[in-house]
């Protein structure tokens, strides 16, 4: 596996560019681990691993389906309701937050990318662009372990989670059907404690954009905000900070909570589609102050 180092008693990379950087030599894996106890991250994509990570709620979050409380109990549900679905034994870490990383290999010759919460109730996955935490380090006191009696090597990723992982996410929720706001704040919080410092500063200005947007019930510039919104969140999905499908599923819940696409459902997707598609052709990056369109909506 290619490690990189994080920082000591902490989740955050050590090195900048750290999927680059990410290295299986062992003179430099001595001589960085040699000047202090970092925590270690293991490059998914450089290594060809595709993790599930089995999360834990916070206090207040619930998935709202039967027996399902956490990512281990998520994942068994979508194995029950999905034909001939094994979860295959693979090896798996205990984390600090009682949850678990089930490590798999991917498979060769297909592109797997994170997601954040697509998949179900507090499961995420992290593939190429993504990290997790390597067994021995230590977090707030505890360490990653591995569980005991599992593989000690990563079994392939099963086709059934394959399928899941890499299909088109489902489309935003329409009018009428936005879920409830308190849970979608809960997911929006959450997505600010996970990742590298550079992904929670997408993901704090993501949840502002949403938080401002939904607080909007005057009809004035409803859809303007919205594009303005789509446009700064398209600027973070191009610099791979942020996943789009998360990022237009929250936005729609925002615009929705404002009052927007009631007469005209789709007038919310096509605002978030231009801004979008608009912002993707600049990326941003921590540093760099925020871009508004001249002579457009936003």
């Amino acid at each position: 596996m290619y490690v990189h180092p994080l920082l000591v008693g902490s989740k955050e990379p050590r090195w900048t560019n750290w999927e680059q950087r990410a290295t299986r030599d062992p003179e430099i894996i001595q001589r960085t681990w040699g000047r202090a106890p970092f925590n270690i991250g293991v490059a998914c994509g450089p290594s060809g691993l595709v993790a599930l990570d089995l999360d834990t709620p916070h206090d207040g979050e619930v998935s709202g389906l039967p027996g399902v409380v956490d990512g281990i109990t998520m994942l068994h549900s979508l194995a029950a309701r999905t034909p001939g679905a094994r979860i295959t034994p693979t090896l798996t870490v205990r984390t600090p937050s009682g949850g678990q990383h089930l490590v798999y290999r991917a498979p060769a010759g297909v592109a797997v990318r994170n997601t954040a919460r697509t998949l179900g109730f507090c499961l995420d996955t992290r593939a190429a662009g993504g990290y997790i935490v390597g067994i021995g380090s230590v977090v707030n006191g505890a360490a990653y372990v591995r569980e005991r009696g599992t593989p000690t090597e990563p079994a392939v990723l099963p086709d059934w989670l394959l399928t899941l992982v890499t299909a088109a996410p489902p489309k935003p929720p329409k009018a009428g059907g936005a879920p409830r706001r308190a849970d979608v704040v809960a997911r929006l919080r959450e997505m600010t404690r996970q990742g590298t410092r550079e992904q929670r500063w997408a993901a704090g200005i993501l949840r502002s954009e949403c938080d401002e947007l939904a607080a909007m019930k005057q009809p004035g510039g409803r859809n303007n905000r919205l594009n303005l919104a789509a446009y700064r969140a398209g600027q973070l999905v191009a610099a791979g900070l942020l996943d789009q499908a998360v990022a237009e599923e929250h936005l729609t819940e925002a615009a929705q909570a404002a009052g927007l696409g009631v007469d005209t459902p789709r007038e919310i997707e096509k605002t978030i589609r231009s801004g979008m598609t608009a912002g993707l052709a600049r990326p941003r990056r921590m540093g760099t102050a925020p871009v508004r369109r001249m002579g457009g909506a936003a």
